[in-house]
């Protein structure tokens, strides 16, 4: 799960990248074009498809936002821990420790709420198996150095953030646990600051309008991922 999340960054990263501007409208409407595979429209549900349906709303929200926050995580450190950009090295940090001290609270809450819940495929540390290998220092670090990575970084990561705050705002109306609706508003503040922070570094840097807008083209590619087409 977390696999085709990761891809689909990715994906939208490069083309959202200046060089591939034409291809972008073909992504488009590739995104959401998901007859021939019963993908769900965007609008649907804040939900990228990760976690079972069926599960009670708060189950899947805290299984849907801990695979987010791995995908930002392992983002950042791939791309912009080394960046030569100190405001960088500092977000990639930024990133780590409050999405991580999140991902342990909500699996805290998990284990305590829903004991007897299926754990769900979605570790994927760096390095292990044939995805991690390629995106630690493998294929896509080749790929990507300097500054490509730190703007493809940027480019991509508005519009996941602006998933999360989708995620956080719905959790806000449909969560059972207040303890739930409490992270979903840390999640709102803090994510949106750092789109804050993202779009002022395209601006300054590469002079660039922000990617927010690009977010229901992720989620259409997450979906259409989750359904393997």
């Amino acid at each position: 799960m977390l696999k085709r999340q990761i891809i689909a960054i990715f994906a939208v990263g490069f083309l959202l990248l200046g060089g591939f501007t034409l291809v972008a409208g073909g992504f488009g409407a590739l995104a959401h074009d998901g007859e021939s595979c019963g993908t769900p429209t965007i609008g649907d549900s804040p939900f990228m498809g990760m976690s079972d349906p069926d599960a009670p709303y708060d189950l899947r929200f805290i299984d849907e936002m801990v695979m987010h926050h791995q995908g930002a995580i392992m983002s950042a450190e791939m791309m912009i821990a080394d960046s030569e950009h100190p405001e960088l090295r500092d977000l990639a940090q930024r990133i780590r420790e409050d999405q991580q001290r999140q991902i342990d609270q909500m699996l805290a809450w998990r284990a305590e709420w829903y004991p007897d819940a299926a754990t769900p495929a979605m570790a994927l540390e760096p390095g292990n198996g044939s995805m991690g290998g390629m995106m630690d220092g493998g294929m896509m670090g080749g790929m990507m150095d300097g500054e490509m990575a730190d703007r493809m970084f940027l480019r991509m990561m508005i519009p996941h953030h602006e998933l999360a705050i989708d995620m956080a705002e719905d959790a806000l109306i449909n969560a059972e646990h207040e303890e739930l609706k409490t992270l979903a508003q840390e999640i709102i503040d803090g994510q949106s600051a750092e789109i804050e922070e993202m779009e002022g570094y395209l601006r300054e840097w590469y002079d660039e309008a922000s990617t927010r807008d690009a977010a229901d083209d992720m989620l259409a590619m997450m979906q259409r991922m989750r359904g393997g087409c």
